[in-house]
């Protein structure tokens, strides 16, 4: 079984619709609606159900999706094995109940269905986005072969989890974490943010593990109710989604998610709830603090900096202080020698001696020497 080359997205579901109901002489029989899930079976009811989901979304551009389904020449499969092997297409490629879809059969040389879908869901106006869908979409219809006893056509390459895009920490980030020895405060909320959203939860359960792990949170909701994502706090230090990376962004993480915009009322409503935890005995100060706006990561880090350079600024002061204190030691052991010089001096001079006269260390001999007046006073 084969499906599209390329799936098929657009603006318009009259056109798909009047081209996939529409007889042509290559048709053993005319085309026929013979699943989905919408009410009407004629190209106008079914043109009028689509187009009521892209007043739910006027932001999206192209709500029309359309694939098909197809068999190796000369193989045929009943209507009701066509709609169980379409619905279970629909199901793994991400499609829930509530997104509109018409399943149309064409009998010509190949017999084969069209898929036609409305990427809106109708309930809450959640929108499927498909990514790397061609590729899934070729694993899943072998997935189909092997599962409901289809002849094997081709084998889709294994597809490998994609990584989850986060922002990368900055230098300041990464020597802040180096020194402490501990994951910088946007690497340890990614983390947590990842292991919350490890197994697709609702929304309440999403929020109630990040309060868990003491993760503050604010729902950026619209005027109009819609929402448009998370901004996060952890250590004190508030963050935006996108300074987190992509995959936090509202349009990634809702499909993360298992998201039901019912739950959007009870999440806000919770939140009000949640009385302001009343702070704990402490001096005037700490309380004062708690009125004092977020700092941003790059405040923080610029704080942590400026008092590593105080602290070596003042250890620095203190080598000198410690290294003048030390040559002060020692000009005082010298000036303690005065008093002994000025008597050794004295003496010398009772003697008629004096140490300020010596031989010349070029002269072999003293012929005549010269003895001091008593009354000439020498000044030192």
């Amino acid at each position: 079984m084969k499906g599209m080359r390329k799936i098929k997205r657009g603006k318009s579901f009259a056109g798909v619709v009047r081209y996939v109901l529409q007889s042509g002489a290559h048709h053993k029989s005319d085309p026929i609606v013979i699943g989905g899930n919408m009410l009407g079976d004629s190209a106008c009811e079914l043109i009028a159900e689509f187009d009521s989901t892209k007043h739910l979304r006027q932001d999206v551009a192209k709500p029309v999706w359309h694939n098909s389904l197809r068999l190796p020449d000369g193989e045929t499969l009943s209507n009701d094995q066509w709609v169980t092997i379409a619905d279970d297409y629909m199901k793994r490629i991400g499609f829930s109940d509530t997104h509109l879809r018409c399943y149309v059969l064409h009998d010509d040389d190949g017999q084969h269905i069209h898929i036609i879908a409305s990427r809106i869901d109708m309930a809450g106006g959640k929108l499927y986005l498909g990514r790397n869908e061609n590729l899934i979409s070729t694993r899943i219809i072998s997935e189909l072969e092997i599962a409901h006893g289809l002849t094997v056509t081709k084998t889709a390459p294994s597809i490998t989890p994609k990584q989850q895009k986060r922002r990368k920490v900055s230098r300041n980030e990464q020597m802040l974490s180096e020194r402490t020895g501990l994951p910088s405060p946007k690497e340890a909320l990614q983390q947590i943010l990842d292991k919350s959203l490890a197994d697709t939860p609702d929304l309440l359960t999403f929020i109630k593990r990040l309060e868990e792990a003491e993760v503050g949170w604010t729902a950026n909701v619209a005027s109009t109710g819609k929402m448009n994502g998370f901004s996060f706090s952890y250590r004190d230090i508030a963050f935006k989604a996108s300074q987190l990376g992509k995959s936090y962004s509202w349009a990634n993480l809702s499909n993360r998610l298992n998201y039901d915009p019912d739950h959007l009322e009870a999440m806000q409503a919770i939140k009000e709830a949640i009385p302001a935890p009343a702070p704990a005995p402490a001096p005037a100060k700490d309380v004062a603090t708690t009125d004092i706006p977020r700092e941003s990561i790059s405040e923080k880090i610029a704080e942590l900096e400026l008092r590593l350079r105080e602290d070596r600024r003042n250890e620095i002061v203190e080598k000198i202080l410690q290294k003048n204190a030390i040559q002060q030691k020692k000009h005082l052991r010298l000036s303690s020698w005065f008093p002994f010089l000025q008597r050794l001096i004295e003496l010398l001079r009772s003697y008629g001696k004096s140490i300020l006269h010596k031989p010349h260390p070029g002269f072999s001999k003293l012929y005549a020497t010269r003895l001091l007046h008593k009354e000439r006073k020498i000044h030192l």
